[in-house]
């Protein structure tokens, strides 16, 4: 099987990855001929062999206007010489109207992921006028599509409810390693150290109004408590600012093993965002046995069990997100059972989806 993908991840260029992006794709690379990734990207990049069967591809482009063209013409290039059967693309935007040309002039199977939470969504829109624009687009991709990759059935529900027909659509979230979680638990939470994470990228989704807020209401409650954030944290400094509360620790972008060392040493692990597709950091934190407090979108309805291995509340509301914090970080032993209960969820629901994403590959190579 030899596949072709569209990124717009960066990190699979070797600067900066965010998380396991690397490892993930080294293992898809395991079961294929070939899996070659083209990545729209500014600059000057050098081509990455992740591996023997995996190859990252920049675009190199001048500017974001020209990565359609020049991820097309690299595109055409690598599928003359290697012929792909499938073309797999990240997103149903810019990525996925490459993916369509390359199935019209080649005829292979097309498959579209959607790691983000897009249609019937408000609070996306409302992000920018063009997301207007990329929902259209993403609807005519779609059309043309043999196959969708939702992060949760939510989403599911959402294509359903547009017509999309239920036999294209697969709900297959991103994998996690749990034996490799697993190795990495001596690294335990210090005594009598309460803890808050925070993990996101410098996006306004990720409402970092609502997340300071928060904290700041924890902190006259609790004033031992210790903040992290991890991640970028350009968007979380204007909400320092505009709060006055400077009490959160910046620790920037972490290599995969260093943040889950910040995960087993949390109380809790807290997303305040107002959209998610799936959210895996909700997930790798209960695999670290750490109980999770999220707003209630469409991706952390998926994974927490409200009152069983954390807490959904309210979008947009900092004061029940914070009363929710203080009451893990006060009752410690609920916490610890909620932690297990979610290890307990990971193990049984999630697990590494692998498989089932190289299965989807091979299914529709063959159909």
């Amino acid at each position: 099987m030899k596949v072709l993908m569209i990124s717009i991840d960066r990190g699979l260029l070797g600067k900066n990855p965010l998380g396991d992006v690397i490892k993930r794709h080294k293992k898809y690379g395991e079961f294929c001929q070939r899996l070659d990734i083209v990545v729209f990207a500014k600059g000057r990049n050098e081509v990455n062999e992740i591996s023997e069967q995996v190859t990252v591809y920049p675009t190199n482009s001048k500017n974001k206007i020209k990565y359609c063209f020049d991820a097309l013409k690299i595109s055409k290039d690598l599928f003359v010489k290697n012929n792909y059967d499938l073309v797999v693309t990240q997103e149903p935007f810019l990525a996925g109207l490459v993916g369509c040309k390359l199935k019209k002039i080649f005829g292979a199977k097309l498959l579209v992921h959607f790691h983000g939470d897009f249609w019937q969504n408000k609070s996306w829109l409302k992000e920018n006028r063009l997301n207007h624009l990329l929902l259209l687009i993403s609807k005519f991709v779609v059309s043309k599509a043999d196959a969708i990759r939702v992060m949760s059935s939510g989403q599911k529900e959402k294509l359903l409810k547009a017509g999309i027909e239920g036999k294209k659509i697969r709900v297959i979230s991103t994998p996690v390693d749990l034996d490799w979680i697993m190795a990495l638990e001596e690294k335990k939470q210090k005594d009598n150290q309460r803890m808050v994470l925070h993990v996101g990228r410098d996006d306004r989704v990720k409402n970092y109004d609502t997340l300071v807020q928060a904290f700041k209401i924890v902190k006259e409650k609790i004033t031992d408590v210790l903040f992290y954030q991890a991640g970028a944290d350009k968007q979380i400094k204007k909400a320092i600012l505009k709060f006055n509360f400077n009490d959160i620790r910046l620790v920037g972008q972490k290599n995969h093993q260093d943040l889950f060392e910040l995960y087993y040493q949390s109380s809790v692990l807290v997303l305040s965002s107002d959209s998610e597709s799936f959210g895996k950091v909700l997930l790798e934190a209960n695999a670290c046995g750490k109980p999770v407090v999220s707003t209630a979108t469409t991706g952390a309805q998926e994974i927490i069990q409200d009152g069983y291995n954390g807490f959904l509340v309210p979008i947009g509301d900092s004061k029940v997100l914070a009363e929710k914090i203080i009451y893990l970080l006060e009752n410690p032993d609920i916490a610890k059972t909620m932690g297990e209960n979610g290890r307990k969820l990971v193990k049984e629901k999630y697990g590494d989806n692998t498989k089932k994403i190289i299965e989807l590959w091979q299914w529709l190579t063959n159909h």
